[in-house]
């Protein structure tokens, strides 16, 4: 039993220290407002504050769930309640501060059936604070306060960030500040937390969150639930709402917006949080080819061979072909000098110095396929293409000089020569159909016809997603490491039309085939600094995730391996490896590579103590015994390539090529 005041005395007394921040006739009015409430984790908070500052005279609470322990890290409750509706929590308290503010609670949160009851039964609302974690019920009733003309505040908890839609004021103005107008909220209720991420990402914007909200929002469903709330940004959202609602109240301020009292910028950690400051100039490579250099080191080679006089359409035509190669994130790293009737194939390490290319590995690998482009295309032509591989030992940006013949080949190939053009990377989900045997024996005996090399093809469904632990936990260390990162996100990744055009290289995100949600993942990751977090604290499993799906959907995983592994075994694997792609193609197979655990075997073999973390070492070595274990290879063996076989629509967007003018030079 507790003995009060009357009200008038009672309120009185209370909000005597609030003079003359707050006047008594400002009191006075604030006391016949109403102030409606959705979602009571972060809400309750802000109906505490407003409850003590006596903001309002009346408060509607909405919410339908109940408390949980995983509440208590912002919720202002104990375990006693726990299990407790959190409208009721909130209305107790409220009731023990101030028994005379008028509650109304809202059990089942907002339905249909209460949501006008919620904005208007004994009075419209005056303000609407919506802070509810469901995505529909954030669109719903903003359309809902626009249709009452009721402004709305948001607190985000993170960087401090205030939203303000005057909705009283500017009754056509759109909901998120147009942010988010095309959302149907029939379509996005029942959407996972993962799902709804690029919702959320578009209404309070990826670029504008925290380093460490971002940093969370790539391991929600895989090392955290959902994204993170703490006490204090959600005690500091209380006190920037309880702010914004009495200004509106009061007609102190009449401005829709968006706003930040961000704690980070004004009391700054002791360290920066991440290795962003590292030198990422040295991840460029060296300089780019130019045609001097190249004529340089044309120079250098000398033959007696005699070439024969071809036509500049024929060259043009096969150096077209050649160009058609695959090569790591489509970085093309390769120009073409046509002098004395010879072709020499330079290799311009500035496009493809990467982590994944240790020793220019990666590299060979699509020099090989180019070598095979120009013997079909030569073929097809009635030529005879003689390729001097690695002719300068002493400079291998010189990888290949090629000589024609005016006559006839009898290359058994020429016949995939249609195919050059055609042959893509897909990235597609595969329906999981069977090979038929002749085809994957056929496909076996064409590797094969390339001496030293050898295909498997695996198929059993466990043996599949062995692969696709080992092949995606090396994509993850590659998204995470320094170097890596800056490959992916700076080098390789096109996000816009503007940089596929100007560039004419790298992959455009649509080639990807990726779920709205893995590319909003994929936006929020190329900030260096929120990956580095990952990167410190050893997770990122959502790189895991993404392209977990593709390789599990494949029909066979097809391993190279050559009978070692220097620069000419790639080179020659990436033939072998063309010939059994434009083949695959040729009989409606599609193909995707996927070969970044071998490619990060090898800087780890060569060179992993400098380049990894010991915690990338350990990752790094388990991932080579599973490999080994899987291929089971003689010693002397070792995998080059590694791709996944199944059939899959074509890809609707192909990467681009640079054009001629660009890569092939006359001397």
């Amino acid at each position: 039993m507790v003995h009060t005041l009357g009200e008038k005395e009672f309120i009185e007394v209370r909000t005597n220290r609030n003079k003359y921040k707050i006047t008594d006739n400002e009191q006075s009015v604030l006391a016949t407002k109403t102030i409606g409430i959705v979602g009571l984790s972060v809400g309750q908070s802000i109906a505490l504050t407003l409850a003590m500052e006596r903001t309002c005279g009346h408060i509607r609470l909405a919410d339908f769930d109940t408390a949980e322990l995983s509440n208590l890290n912002r919720l202002r409750t104990g375990v006693h309640n726990l299990g407790l509706r959190k409208t009721v929590i909130a209305a107790r308290e409220i009731a023990e501060i101030d028994p005379y503010l008028d509650v109304k609670i809202f059990n089942e949160g907002l339905t249909d059936d209460n949501i006008n009851d919620f904005f208007t039964k004994d009075g419209k609302l005056d303000v609407l604070v919506e802070v509810c974690d469901g995505l529909d019920i954030k669109v719903i009733s903003r359309f809902k306060a626009r249709e009452f003309k009721v402004p709305v505040v948001m607190d985000t908890n993170d960087r401090g960030m205030l939203d303000i839609e005057r909705f009283d004021l500017e009754p056509d103005r759109p909901i998120f500040h147009g942010l988010a107008d095309d959302l149907d909220p029939n379509k996005i209720k029942g959407l996972s937390n993962e799902d709804k991420v690029p919702y959320i990402l578009k209404m309070i914007g990826a670029k504008t969150i925290s380093m460490r909200l971002k940093a969370s929002m790539m391991e929600v469903e895989q090392s955290i639930n959902t994204w993170p709330q703490l006490a204090s940004s959600v005690v500091l959202g209380g006190a920037l709402t309880t702010d914004a609602c009495r200004k509106i109240l009061l007609g102190q301020n009449h401005e829709s917006g968006r706003y930040y009292v961000d704690f980070d910028e004004v009391i700054k950690y002791d360290e920066i949080e991440s290795n962003i400051q590292a030198n990422r100039s040295l991840y460029d490579g060296p300089p780019e080819l130019t045609i001097d250099v190249m004529r340089g080191i044309a120079g250098k080679y000398n033959s007696r061979d005699i070439a024969g006089k071809v036509s500049y359409d024929k060259i043009e035509t096969i150096v077209k072909a050649a160009s058609q190669a695959p090569s790591g994130g489509n970085a093309q790293p390769w120009k073409f000098l046509y002098n004395n009737d010879r072709l020499y194939i330079c290799h311009d390490e500035h496009y493809s110095f990467s982590l994944l290319d240790f020793k220019n590995a990666g590299s060979y690998i699509g020099f090989g396929a180019m070598l095979e482009n120009i013997e079909i295309t030569a073929a097809s032509l009635g030529l005879k293409a003689n390729a001097s591989v690695f002719p300068l030992n002493e400079d291998r940006r010189l990888v290949a000089v090629v000589s024609f013949e005016n006559e006839n080949s009898n290359n058994p190939y020429k016949y995939l020569s249609p195919v050059i053009p055609l042959r893509v990377t897909n990235r597609t989900k595969g329906d999981k159909r069977v090979l038929p045997e002749k085809d994957k024996n056929d496909l076996i005996s064409i590797a094969a016809t390339i001496p030293g090399a050898r295909l498997q093809l695996f198929e059993q469904e466990e043996t599949i997603a062995s692969f696709a632990e080992i092949l995606t936990n090396s994509e993850r260390i590659r998204f995470l490491h320094p170097q890596g990162h800056y490959d992916t996100f700076v080098k390789e990744l096109r996000f816009t039309t503007e940089e596929i055009l100007r560039t004419s290289d790298g992959l455009d995100i649509d080639t990807l085939n990726m779920s709205v949600s893995d590319k909003a993942a994929m936006q929020i990751a190329k900030d260096m600094s929120a990956i580095s977090f990952l990167h410190k604290l050893e997770k990122g499993e959502a790189f895991k995730k993404i392209s977990r799906q593709g390789v599990m959907s494949a029909s066979a995983i097809g391993v190279m391996s050559m009978d070692g592994h220097d620069a000419i075994h790639f080179l020659q694997g990436g033939r072998a490896m063309q010939r059994v792609w434009l083949e695959a193609n040729n009989r409606n197979i599609s193909l995707q590579p996927i070969s970044q655990a071998i490619f990060m075997i090898e800087r780890y073999l060569g060179n992993g103590q400098v380049d990894f973390n010991k915690y990338e070492q350990a990752e790094i070595h388990k991932i080579q015994d599973n490999l080994s274990g899987l291929l089971n290879l003689e010693n002397g063996r070792y995998p080059v390539f590694i791709f996944r076989l199944f059939y899959g629509v074509e890809p609707k967007e192909r990467a681009l090529r640079r054009p001629l003018d660009k890569i092939l030079f006359v001397n």
